[in-house]
């Protein structure tokens, strides 16, 4: 048995995100027709939000955003979006437990981890490469390989955990 660690880097289209979001939708439009595909209004208002806001945000807050700037895309399309760029690379999601799978703008190079606190339920980035250890230990002892990008580890944010410490005991 193999002790090679899989690597899942970004799709090969991952695109740089700008600080503006016409940069960044632009980009997206550059990698859409190299692909023979469009910029459509659906794609063009479901970017601006996920370059607007940086969060980890559920498909239904996706929803709602997105009507806010464009009432003629349709829930559904939404979904259909977010799958498409996930597809190419562009947008990442992670399971989460407080809206089911949350979707954020990828950033190029290899994906990352999450960790979302149990408490307050934020979401944060963690090294992609955090768990490589664990997974190489996994795939050597029982032939399993792991793809930790997909779910996010559970757990208490720094502010909570100074609430509610692990050890039961207020800091």
């Amino acid at each position: 048995m193999t002790s090679e660690v899989v690597r899942r880097p970004a799709a090969a289209g991952a695109v740089a995100v700008a600080a503006d979001p016409a940069t960044t939708i632009e980009r997206v439009g550059v990698l859409l027709r190299a692909r023979g595909e469009r910029m459509t209004r659906a794609r063009r208002a479901v970017l601006t939000v996920l370059v607007g806001d940086g969060a980890h945000l559920g498909a239904e807050e996706v929803v709602g955003r997105v009507a806010a700037l464009d009432a003629g895309v349709h829930r559904a399309t939404v979904y259909r979006t977010l799958d498409a760029l996930a597809g190419l690379g562009v947008v990442q999601h992670v399971h989460v437990r407080r809206t089911g799978t949350a979707y954020h703008l990828a950033h190029g190079g290899r994906e990352h981890l999450h960790a979302e606190c149990r408490r307050c339920g934020v979401v944060q980035d963690l090294p992609g490469d955090l768990l490589d250890d664990v997974a190489r230990a996994v795939l050597d002892r029982d032939g399993f390989t792991v793809e930790p990008t997909h779910v996010a580890l559970s757990g208490l944010c720094a502010a909570c955990a100074t609430v509610d410490p692990p050890g039961g005991h207020a800091r």
